[in-house]
Formats: structure tokens, C-alpha cells, sequence
């Protein structure tokens, strides 16, 4: 990786200059003169998420060459193709009433389990779907909300810095609570629990980046027909490791960065007394039908 990208992906503020239309096709395309070694039979993979759930980390992986030349399928990503007024939808009203393009990665899908088995999916097909404590995905989203997220031509997100800037972290996390309840992350995040479709994967975050995370990438890959051999993906997960991305080791934490710190469980550091009751009133059963608990952060 030369100089230049390298310093790309490690300042976030230059990060932020690139609109993300751009980002998305450089994503999608980058691949287009590799050479295909083998050719999925699967029409599309969906890799369904919440926001907060590493998706754009997890799209970068999908994205790579050796995941085309390996499957022939390249990314699409739908949010930047969409209107103002579309991408800012709530999850209970997110819908798709049309196939995506074939032979694709749709990465990330931000949807409800019920909206994602409601949508057009012609087969064959394979999806994922990457759950995370939502306390975490609290801690996560204040974070990138109130310094890193690209506010762009974004009214509505510059608003909501402005006013999270206004209040103390207690209070700024405390809104976003309120903020993520409303919205349907939490519900649209407990929507997958209980899934039952050998075509569809469930997996945490807190595994992708856990000691055992080349097991539970392997898991992924051969579900969705990544067929990488063991040393390829040990080379690319290294590749868009913490470490490799931001620089840093993780524990290592930039505020300012959308690769803030790399580990799960932070939200045991900002969770006081009354941010708990706060998330306890609006989202503690999500955390319970995900079987986190006070399970240990990674296995």
C-alpha cells in the first residue's frame, strides 16, 4: 500500500472529503481489471446490519480483489444512490421493492429481519447478519456522531452534533439512547435473534474482532462461497486488521477517528448509574434476546 492511501485511511478528516458516492464506486470498481480465478454460483450476498456493527470495515474486506477473484462478485452499495429523504429513513420504514443488481455483494444493508425476508431476493442467494451489544453500538454512535461521522450536506446530522457538543458525555449519551430507540436500531437489532434459515448467517462483532476472529471469518466466508484458501485470508484479515487501518493498536483510542479504539466492551468505561437506567427503560430486552448479558466480550 503506497504513502498516499495509507495516509487516506488513517486521517480521518481527509476521509471525510471524500463523498461517499466516491468512496462506493472506487469500492465497486477497484476490481474490474482483476483477473476472476472462479465464479460464485450465488446471485447476490446481502450483508444485512445495523449501523455501529462495523459495516464499513466489513465492506472494505468484501471489497477486496482477492474476495472478486475468489467469487467474481463485486460490492454494491445502495445508500449513496438514494435521496436525502430515503437514506434518512427510520428502520421500520425501510423497504425494497426490487431485486439489487445480480452477482453482487449488497454491503452493508442496514434492515429489519421482516423487511429483508419481505424484499425480492431472486436465488440463489446466501446473507449475513453482524449483531453487537447494543450498549456498545450506544457508546459507538455518540462517539462518531458528536467528532468522526462526515456530516457533508447533512442538516440533520449537523444538528445533531451541535446539540450532543452542548452536553456533557452523561447527557450526550443519555440522548442517544433516546435517539437510537426511536429511530428502530434497537428493535430492528433484536429483529434478528431468533432466525432459522440455513441461508442466513447470524454473527457478532465482538467474534470478528475477538481472539478467535479468523474461525468466525472462515465461518463467514465459506457461508457466503468466499473460497479463499487459509493463508489468503489470513492475509487479508491482517490486511484490514485495527491495527493495519488506523495505525494503532487496539485500546488505543482516537476520538476523532470512525476507528476509534478497536475492542469491545467499552461501554463498561461510559455507563453510569443513569445512563444505564436510561437504556435499561428503552433497549435492555434487546440485550437479553441477543444472549449478551454479562457474558465476556469476545469468545
Amino acid at each position: 500500500m503506497t504513502a498516499v492511501p495509507k495516509r487516506l485511511l488513517q486521517d480521518q478528516r481527509l476521509r471525510n472529503l471524500v463523498p461517499a458516492r466516491s468512496k462506493a464506486a472506487f469500492a465497486e470498481n477497484r476490481v474490474r481489471l482483476s483477473r476472476v480465478a472462479r465464479r460464485s454460483d450465488l446471485r447476490n450476498v446481502y450483508h444485512c446490519c445495523v449501523h455501529k456493527t462495523g459495516s464499513q470495515w466489513i465492506r472494505k474486506a468484501l471489497a477486496d480483489p482477492d474476495v472478486y477473484r475468489a467469487t467474481g462478485l463485486r460490492t454494491y452499495a445502495y445508500q449513496p444512490r438514494q435521496s436525502d429523504a430515503l437514506r434518512n429513513r427510520r428502520y421500520p420504514q425501510v423497504r425494497f421493492d426490487r431485486a439489487f443488481p445480480a452477482h453482487r455483494i449488497v454491503s452493508p444493508l442496514y434492515i429489519t429481519h421482516e423487511a429483508f425476508e419481505a424484499m425480492p431476493k431472486p436465488d440463489p442467494w446466501r446473507a449475513f447478519f453482524v449483531a453487537r451489544d447494543p450498549r456498545d453500538v450506544v457508546v459507538s454512535w455518540y462517539f462518531s456522531t458528536i467528532a468522526s461521522h462526515p456530516t457533508g450536506n447533512n442538516p440533520g446530522m449537523l444538528r445533531t452534533r451541535d446539540h450532543l457538543q452542548a452536553l456533557d458525555e452523561e447527557q450526550g449519551l443519555v440522548f442517544s439512547i433516546g435517539f437510537l430507540a426511536d429511530y428502530g436500531l434497537f428493535e430492528a437489532l433484536g429483529s434478528w435473534a431468533q432466525v432459522d434459515d440455513p441461508r442466513v448467517l447470524v454473527l457478532r462483532y465482538e467474534d470478528l474482532i475477538g481472539g478467535s476472529a479468523e474461525r468466525w471469518w472462515g465461518r463467514l466466508f465459506d457461508h457466503c462461497d468466499v473460497a479463499l484458501h487459509e493463508e489468503r485470508r489470513r492475509t487479508l484479515l491482517e490486511r484490514y486488521s485495527f491495527r493495519s487501518l488506523s495505525g494503532r493498536d487496539p485500546g488505543n483510542e482516537d476520538t476523532g477517528s470512525k476507528l476509534r479504539k478497536g475492542v469491545a466492551g467499552d461501554w463498561r468505561n461510559h455507563f453510569t448509574s443513569e445512563v444505564r437506567e436510561a437504556f435499561d427503560h428503552r433497549a435492555s430486552d434487546v440485550v437479553d434476546r441477543l444472549g449478551y448479558g454479562e457474558r465476556p466480550a469476545s469468545a
